[in-house]
């Protein structure tokens, strides 16, 4: 199964990559400026539907009461290391997100620390989001 959605990870960078797309660049706000470019984001959204989808929809709504919302979620953008850190490893914490409680299991995503950085990017910058960015380092150092 892995190897299924490593192939389709591949193959979907390689038809985003073909299609040439835009140069556009988008600067976020954070403490310093940083330009995501629409390459990055697109990648992120190649991730985002391989390993994020299923549960947290197309939409980023989530499901009530058993996904969260990544679109709008005061959780994200009020706690974006240990929502990194979350994805990154995994987690059986429960969280409140728009006041609304979740106690499922969030499975480590399996993602590189560069793939962490386009995966979060791509959701802090989707569905209205507008919550920055996170760099490399950022990710790096988050350690269990």
């Amino acid at each position: 199964m892995k190897l299924i959605n490593l192939i389709f990870v591949f193959f979907s960078f390689f038809l985003v990559s073909a299609c040439g797309g835009s140069d556009k660049k988008k600067t976020v706000s954070t403490d310093q400026k940083i330009t995501l470019s629409e390459k990055d984001l697109e990648q992120g959204a190649v991730l985002f539907r391989a390993k994020c989808m299923n549960c947290h929809m197309q939409s980023g709504k989530g499901i009530e009461k058993f996904y969260p919302p990544l679109a709008g979620s005061d959780y994200l953008r009020d706690n974006l290391e240990d929502a990194i850190h979350m994805v990154k490893f995994g987690s059986n914490k429960p969280i409140k997100v728009n006041g609304v409680k979740y106690n499922g299991l969030m499975p480590a995503s399996g993602l590189t620390d560069e793939e962490l950085v386009l995966v979060f990017n791509f959701v802090l910058n989707s569905w209205g989001n507008d919550y920055g960015s996170v760099t490399l380092d950022q990710v790096k150092a988050i350690k269990r």
